[in-house]
C-alpha cells in the first residue's frame, strides 16, 4: 500500500469500527445446532410466530422457558429422535403458553380458555416428561397445573389463592420441579419460597425475612436439581434463585440454608437486571440479564466463569434476553428475547491458554481457562511440523482454571497396521526419553462432552523453546 491507501484503511476502520470488531467476535460457550438439526431454524422471531398463527399471536412480554422430553413421544425401537424435546415458553402480556406440538408444529393455550382456565399475567414454568405443567399465574396468585398429553395442553387444577398462610401466594413469579416431583415456588410478595408435594400438598416454605437460614427479598426466577436426577454428574442437590430486586443469586440447599450467594456488583456488572435461571448437567448455573443483553455463566459453586451474548440482532447476540432452559441430557439450551426465542447447544470456549518451558525444573506447564467441561487432546510437533508425540488424549477437565504439565518425554507410540503416519515421524525420537533441545508446537483441541462434539471443537496453540 501506498501511504494514500493506509491513510484511507485507517480512516475506513475509524469510521466503522463495529465492522472491524465483528471479525473477532466469536464466543463458542453456546455453539449453533446443525443444519440439519433445525433445517436452519435456530431464532424463533416475529415472523415465525405470524406464519403459524397469523395476527392471533404475537410475542408480548416473554417470560420464563421449560424443556422436557415427553413420554408420549417416546420410540422405544430407537434412540435416534431423544433430541426431539417438547419448550414451553410463557408470552405474559397475552397470557398464554407458548409451545411445539411436535417438530414442525405449534400450540397455543390462553387464547380461548375462560373463567378459572384464564390466566393472568404469568411468569414462570415448570414440565416433566409425564405431561404436567406447572404455571405460576402472577395475577391469580396461584400456580395453575396443565397437562399435555403428548400434542396439546389442557387444564387439569389450580393451587393455592392470595393470601400468606402457608399455600396461598401473593405474586407468585417462579417454579421449579425435582426428580422426585416435589413443587418449588418463588412466592415474591411474601418473600419467601413454598415447596408442595407431587400431590400438591404443602410441605415447607423459607427465605421469609425472619429466617435464620436465609433471607430473601421478592425472589423472582429459580432453578432446582437433586442428587436424583439422572442427568446430573455431581449428584449435587440445591436450588438458585434470583432475589434482592434482580440483583442477587443465591444457592440453597433444598431445605432452605443458604450455600453460596453472589451479586450484579461482584460480577462485575452492577446495572444488570438478572431475570430467570437453569442448572445444567454439571451444575453449572445460568442466568439471564435482561439489562446486558447477555447470558451470565457460574459453576456449581457460583464462582463466575463466562458472559456470552451482547446487544443486537446478529447471530450470538440477544434483545432482553429472559427465560432461559436447559434439556440436561444433550446439552441443549433455549433462551427467550424481547421478540423471539433463540437455540444453542452448549460448547465450549478456551481463554488465556499458555505453555511454558520451566528450565529448573525441566517441564512444560500449561494454563489456560475454560468455560466447559471438555475433553482435551494435547500434541507436539517439531519445528518442521512433524508429530512428535501425545501429551494427552480425550483427556477430562472441569470448567474455570486449568493447568497440566508435560515432562517431556516421548510417548511410546503402538503403530497403526494400516496407517504408520507416528511410527515414521517418531522414529527419529525413539530411543530417546525426553525431547532434544529445540523448537516445538503444542496444538491442543478442546472438545464439548455434549452431543455437539460431533460437529465441534476448539483449537489453541502455543510455541516453546526447549533447551
Amino acid at each position: 500500500m501506498n501511504w494514500k491507501q493506509w491513510v484511507s484503511f485507517f480512516l475506513w476502520i475509524l469510521i466503522n469500527p463495529h465492522l472491524s470488531l465483528e471479525q473477532t467476535y466469536d464466543p463458542t460457550t453456546l455453539v449453533f445446532p446443525t443444519y440439519l438439526h433445525t433445517y436452519g431454524i435456530r431464532k424463533a422471531t416475529r415472523f415465525h410466530l405470524f406464519m403459524f398463527f397469523q395476527n392471533r399471536v404475537k410475542f408480548r412480554d416473554p417470560q420464563a422457558l421449560a424443556v422436557v422430553r415427553l413420554q408420549a413421544w417416546e420410540d422405544s425401537t430407537t434412540e435416534r429422535d431423544d433430541d426431539e424435546v417438547t419448550v414451553y415458553g410463557v408470552n405474559s402480556g397475552q397470557n398464554n403458553i407458548i409451545y411445539n406440538r411436535s417438530m414442525t408444529s405449534l400450540g397455543v393455550y390462553g387464547l380461548e380458555e375462560l373463567g378459572i382456565q384464564r390466566l393472568n399475567r404469568p411468569h414462570g414454568i415448570a414440565a416433566n416428561s409425564r405431561g404436567d405443567v406447572y404455571i405460576a399465574d402472577t395475577g391469580n396468585h396461584r400456580i395453575v397445573r396443565l397437562f399435555n398429553p403428548g400434542r396439546a395442553l389442557k387444564y387439569a387444577s389450580a393451587i393455592g389463592d392470595r393470601g400468606s398462610s402457608p399455600g396461598k401466594f401473593y405474586s407468585p413469579y417462579g417454579v421449579a420441579l425435582d426428580s422426585q416431583g416435589r413443587i418449588y415456588v418463588t412466592d415474591r410478595d411474601n418473600h419467601r419460597i413454598q415447596v408442595l408435594d407431587k400431590d400438591n400438598r404443602f410441605l415447607r416454605q423459607f427465605g421469609f425475612r425472619t429466617d435464620e437460614l436465609c433471607r430473601l427479598i421478592s425472589p423472582t426466577g429459580i432453578a432446582v436439581i437433586d442428587s436424583s436426577e439422572k442427568w446430573n454428574f455431581h449428584k449435587d442437590s440445591f436450588i438458585v434463585v434470583i432475589d434482592s430486586l434482580n440483583q442477587r443469586i443465591q444457592k440453597l440447599s433444598l431445605r432452605g440454608k443458604r450455600l453460596a450467594q453472589t451479586d450484579a456488583l461482584k460480577c462485575g456488572y452492577p446495572n444488570a437486571n438478572l431475570l430467570w435461571t437453569a442448572i445444567d448437567y454439571y451444575g453449572q448455573i445460568y442466568v439471564t440479564d435482561r439489562e446486558n443483553h447477555c447470558i451470565h455463566k457460574f459453576d456449581r459453586r457460583l464462582k463466575y466463569l463466562t458472559k456470552y451474548g451482547r446487544n443486537g440482532t446478529a447471530d450470538k447476540e440477544f434483545i432482553e434476553p429472559r427465560g432461559i432452559t436447559i434439556y440436561r441430557r444433550f446439552g441443549q439450551l433455549f433462551v427467550a428475547e424481547e421478540a423471539g426465542a433463540q437455540y444453542y447447544w452448549i460448547g465450549v470456549d478456551v481463554f488465556n491458554f499458555r505453555a511454558r518451558f520451566d528450565e529448573k525444573d525441566k517441564w512444560v506447564h500449561l494454563r489456560f481457562f475454560l468455560t466447559e467441561p471438555s475433553f482435551i487432546t494435547g500434541d507436539v510437533f517439531d519445528d518442521q511440523n512433524e508429530f512428535v508425540t501425545k501429551i494427552c488424549e480425550q483427556k477430562f477437565m472441569l470448567a474455570g482454571f486449568q493447568q497440566d504439565y508435560w515432562n517431556l518425554r516421548i510417548s511410546q507410540f503402538e503403530p497403526d497396521p494400516i496407517d504408520d503416519t507416528h511410527l515414521i515421524q517418531t522414529e527419529k525420537y525413539r530411543k530417546l526419553n525426553r525431547v532434544p533441545p529445540g523448537r516445538y508446537v503444542l496444538k491442543f483441541k478442546f472438545e464439548p462432552t455434549y452431543s455437539s462434539y460431533q460437529y465441534f471443537f476448539k483449537e489453541k496453540q502455543s510455541e516453546i523453546i526447549v533447551k
